[in-house]
């Protein structure tokens, strides 16, 4: 087929199906609303095209060269698009179910509000991609690249994000459950008000991080690097912290409610009015932190030190205290078992 028969086609409206269209230049053309079946366009230039909701059913695009098209609401079920060059399109509201993306060069480019359910996105490149409120349903994103990308409200749910690049990438509003994330490095960075539930989070480095207002809960970051985070009202309901360590963190009204903190280290944190009933703590060291008004109802404290740790109105209510280490504290400033409580729970 000739550009001109492809433009002839286009005109009548019709299907365009299992042709080769391979190396053809379709640079600043307009091929808005057309639909495409089973095409091959390797290596096909597309630069500055206009391909605004056009259909693409298992099409080819291996190789071709899209920088900087129009691509808002096209529709892309099935490509392979592997090597593609994207930078700088707009893929506002496309549909790339089932795309494969390897290697592909996405930086700059708008996914904002796209949809990427079970796209391959490995070692891709998508610096200062903007995925403003994209959706990536079990996507694969393996030793990717987001540095510096828009990511507020975007939607990665069992997404794999093994070796994925984040540094600089602004983490806002996030949604991250059920992701591996593990291993990943987010000292410094912005992880506010994210929803990262049920994540793989082992070894992952949090250090000087904000994590205010994000959930956490039921994540597994055992050995984590928190120290020195903000992590003011955050949530490890459930959450993996064993041998994770929190030093001089801020966690004030943070909920720690059932967590696993065994040999955990939280030495001079703020942990004022911080929930850690059912919390399991054998062996943490939480010298010199500031506990006032936390509630540590029924956690297990056993072997625990709390060297120099302020207690003031703590809540100890059917604390399990084995061994535990008071020196220099004020624990007796703290709330002790509450018996009417206690015969109610039986």
């Amino acid at each position: 087929m000739t550009r001109d028969e492809l433009f002839e086609a286009i005109a009548r409206d019709d299907t365009i199906e299992n042709v080769d269209l391979s190396g053809m230049n379709l640079s600043g053309q307009d091929l808005s609303g057309a639909r495409f079946e089973g095409v091959i366009f390797r290596g096909a230039d597309f630069r500055g095209a206009k391909i605004k909701r056009t259909g693409f059913t298992g099409c080819d695009f291996a190789g071709a060269t899209m920088e900087g098209a129009s691509l808002e609401q096209v529709l892309w079920m099935g490509m392979n698009l592997s090597g593609v060059i994207l930078s700088h399109a707009d893929l506002q509201k496309a549909v790339l179910t089932g795309a494969d993306l390897t290697g592909a060069i996405l930086t700059g480019t708008n996914f904002t509000r796209a949809v990427m359910d079970n796209t391959k996105l490995d070692n891709a490149d998508l610096t200062g991609a903007d995925l403003n409120r994209a959706v990536l349903y079990k996507a694969s994103l393996k030793g990717a690249v987001l540095a510096g990308a828009n990511l507020f409200k975007a939607i990665f749910f069992e997404a794999d994000l093994t070796g994925c690049k984040l540094k600089g990438a602004k983490i806002h509003k996030t949604f991250l459950r059920d992701c591996n994330l593990a291993g990943q490095d987010f000292s410094g960075a912005t992880f506010t008000m994210t929803q990262a539930g049920g994540a793989d989070m082992k070894g992952c480095k949090f250090a000087g991080a904000d994590i205010t207002m994000s959930n956490f809960m039921n994540a597994d970051m055992t050995g984590a690097l928190l120290d020195g985070v903000n992590g003011e009202r955050s949530v490890f309901m459930g959450t993996n912290l064993s041998g994770a360590s929190l030093k001089k963190s801020y966690l004030v009204q943070s909920c720690f409610e059932e967590a696993n903190l065994n040999v955990a280290d939280l030495t001079g944190c703020n942990l004022e009015q911080a929930i850690f009933t059912k919390a399991v703590c054998r062996g943490a060291k939480l010298t010199g932190v500031n506990a006032t008004y936390a509630d540590f109802s029924h956690a297990d404290l056993t072997a625990a030190d709390f060297t120099s740790a302020t207690m003031t109105r703590a809540k100890m209510h059917r604390v399990i205290e084995e061994h535990t280490i008071w020196n220099h504290s004020n624990r007796d400033s703290a709330l002790g078992t509450d018996p009417d409580l206690a015969e109610a729970e039986g």
